[in-house]
């Protein structure tokens, strides 16, 4: 089952939005934060692999969350996935369109 796509071109990939969502139900696939986060960022490291690219060519990564008590968590996340230098980041927080999800990455990489 594919739970994210990509366009690429001109030596650059974008990610779709990459969230923790089961696409045939529209349900999460865990309730707690840092199992969605922890999943968003393994399915990114995929995508961005089947795209022909990698963690260290992200040039940007946005994220979104459902609300701001989670942005420590995030942070906490973020430095253990990519380490202290990671990739240039954005994050928001908004509404997500799907009801339990509380986090969805996407990104921005080089290919090669």
């Amino acid at each position: 089952m594919k739970f994210a796509s990509f366009g690429a071109g001109a030596g650059i990939v974008a990610t779709a939005g990459i969230a923790a969502v089961d696409p045939g139900t529209l349900k999460p696939l865990a309730t707690d934060f840092d199992t969605q986060a922890r999943w968003v960022l393994e399915h990114l490291d995929d995508v961005l692999a089947e795209a022909g690219s990698g963690r260290e060519g992200i040039l940007r990564l946005e994220c979104f969350l459902a609300g701001r008590e989670w942005f420590g968590a995030w942070n906490d996340r973020y430095t253990r996935h990519f380490g202290p230098n990671g990739p240039a980041r954005t994050t928001l927080v908004c509404g997500l369109a799907v009801e339990g999800l509380l986090i969805e990455v996407q990104a921005v990489a080089v290919l090669g």
